[in-house]
């Protein structure tokens, strides 16, 4: 008897579902060295990354040091990694900073990438 009771033990153990994990957020970059082109004005080009461990939809801004922000929302459909981008145009001179700030599923932020515009006197 002992037996048969073990061959039902195992059989339940083997059927039992593998729970697994609920997709997140691995990596988020951004470049610490903007690009930036043209005289006054100039455009502040700034990339970043973000690297998911399955299927996601990410909401993530970028706040500026102006107190201004753009919110975006993407829909990662299995393990990816998403490259950004965002442009700032800035006509005086102006020293500042940008950070990309993911708001869901949990939220995180890159350190700040510093730049600076001179325009010339």
């Amino acid at each position: 008897m002992k037996p048969a009771l073990f061959g039902v033990a195992e059989a339940v153990l083997l059927a039992a579902p593998v729970l697994a994990q609920e997709p997140k957020i691995h990596l988020i970059h951004l470049d610490p060295q903007p690009a930036i082109s043209g005289g006054c004005p100039a455009k502040v080009h700034f990339t970043g990354r973000i690297e998911t461990t399955g299927p996601l939809e990410v909401t993530y801004q970028w706040l500026r040091s102006d107190g201004s922000h753009t919110e975006h929302t993407i829909r990662l459909p299995r393990k990816a990694e998403r490259d950004i981008s965002t442009d700032w145009t800035i006509s005086k001179n102006y020293s500042g900073w940008m950070q990309l700030v993911i708001l869901t599923p949990a939220r995180m932020q890159t350190a700040k990438s510093s730049f600076s515009v001179h325009c010339g006197r």
